[in-house]
């Protein structure tokens, strides 16, 4: 771009200097770090290094001096990684799992020794609640935080927004189940995060996960009373939006007769996450989420959607 505003910055870093960086991560070298920093794309700004950070933390979580001052500010300079939660390595309310938590450490330790590396932040949410920064990793042409979840690090963790590529991250997700890999190897482990996920509205897309009904259905060819506690993908068209308070809306889709029409009922949340009141008025929709029961109807509980691109006439 013409406008880009790019700041380059080249030097040799030793780590360890007094009163910098802790002892014990004393004599890394951060050699030729380079960093360059462009207007915001669709995500936000960009930081290239071309050497390992200062610290891996966990599986999701590495220091750098993103500054390049030579120290590390905390907790700005502590990076933690979009869309992937990597088991605990130390005493949490999720609990902790040494054995696939150092796996995961290893793997994104593995990831960022593959220069050069180029962090991505969020434009929307640079910090979370904690002060660190929010962003996605490339490293050697790969997207880090999607090879987390496809060598089953780290479960797809949509809490907070979603990825661009939401299709992407959510075959991941499933085919590391349907293969077992990582931390869904273990039958103890796969039971404890689908009950995590269920609560997070979502579950892995694989055939072998009960929770799933495979395939992407029609509204119009579709009843929801058979379904419910099952998570299921959808397209339709919106025929009619009812406001609820706070935030929440009640979507209707042209279901299998005129006068059933398909509910969606869409949280406050979800209605942020997904941006649903931008959605044009009858609209088509791809969207996924669990079905339940509400007042004796079944309707599909929104987790995610995207309005399709409208067709241009004579295109």
């Amino acid at each position: 771009m013409s406008n880009a505003l790019k700041i380059q910055w080249r030097g040799f870093l030793r780590i360890g200097l007094a009163g910098l960086l802790p002892q014990a991560r004393a004599g890394l070298l951060l050699a030729g770090l380079v960093f360059t920093i462009a207007p915001p794309a669709s995500f936000g700004q960009t930081l290239t290094l071309h050497a390992p950070p200062a610290y891996v933390n966990d599986g999701d979580t590495f220091e750098a001096d993103l500054s390049g001052n030579g120290r590390l500010e905390f907790p700005q300079e502590r990076v933690r990684l979009l869309f992937v939660d990597t088991p605990e390595l130390h005493d949490s309310y999720k609990g902790r799992n040494m054995r696939f938590g150092l796996r995961a450490k290893a793997f994104l330790e593995s990831m960022l020794a593959r220069p050069p590396v180029t962090l991505i932040f969020d434009a929307r949410r640079r910090f979370d609640t904690y002060g660190r920064s929010l962003a996605l990793l490339r490293a050697d042409g790969k997207d880090v935080n999607l090879e987390i979840i496809r060598a089953g690090h780290s479960y797809f963790d949509t809490r907070f927004r979603f990825p661009s590529d939401y299709e992407l991250y959510a075959q991941a997700e499933g085919d590391a189940f349907s293969a077992r890999r990582g931390i869904w190897s273990s039958a103890a482990l796969r039971k404890s995060y689908l009950k995590r996920l269920r609560k997070e509205g979502k579950t892995p897309r694989a055939k072998e996960n009960a929770l799933y009904v495979p395939g992407l259905h029609q509204t119009r060819s579709l009843q929801l009373n058979s379904l419910a506690g099952k998570f299921l993908r959808l397209q339709g068209h919106i025929v009619r939006r009812v406001y609820l308070r706070r935030g929440r809306r009640r979507l209707e889709f042209a279901g299998f007769a005129e006068d059933k029409p398909l509910t969606v009922y869409v949280s406050g949340r979800a209605n942020r996450k997904n941006d649903v009141d931008a959605w044009p008025s009858r609209a088509a929709v791809i969207m996924d989420g669990f079905v339940n029961f509400y007042r004796g109807s079944p309707q599909l509980v929104l987790h995610h959607g995207i309005p399709l691109p409208v067709p241009v006439p004579g295109r």
